[in-house]
């Protein structure tokens, strides 16, 4: 009896945590981005007069530990396309993160991330 009220217990209890979990958007990078909306990346990368020609390219999370390394450590220069997929309005920004270390001006990171909620973010990443 007690090992079917335990597992009651736990059914009902993963039924709560799992029941608030929702989908947030799609993520995708590389490949799929320039299919998808490279008019969208090349936008940015002309705003912003960007060359990444020469940048080697990291994956958000295939090189995860990499990633969370540049990160976690150097400085970089971030820069944003926002849809906003109700009204149509497009904005762009570039943001400055300061790292404890400099900026190696080696790296690009380049991702969208297309969120259920309405907006789609563009982001290039220079580390």
């Amino acid at each position: 009896m007690k090992k079917l009220i335990t597992v009651i217990l736990f059914i009902f209890i993963s039924n709560l945590s799992f029941s608030q979990i929702k989908r947030g958007g799609d993520f995708y990078e590389l490949d799929k981005l320039w299919k998808q909306d490279s008019i969208s990346v090349k936008q940015l990368i002309n705003k912003f007069n960007l060359d990444i020609s020469k940048l080697e390219t990291v994956r958000f999370f295939e090189d995860f530990d990499f990633n969370k390394e540049l990160h976690d450590n150097y400085t970089y220069k971030a820069y944003a396309y926002v849809l906003n997929k109700e009204t149509g309005v497009v904005t762009m920004n570039s943001y400055d993160y300061e790292g404890l270390k400099p900026s190696l001006n080696k790296y690009v990171m380049i991702f969208c991330f297309d969120a259920d909620s309405g907006k789609k973010t563009i982001a290039i990443k220079v580390f």
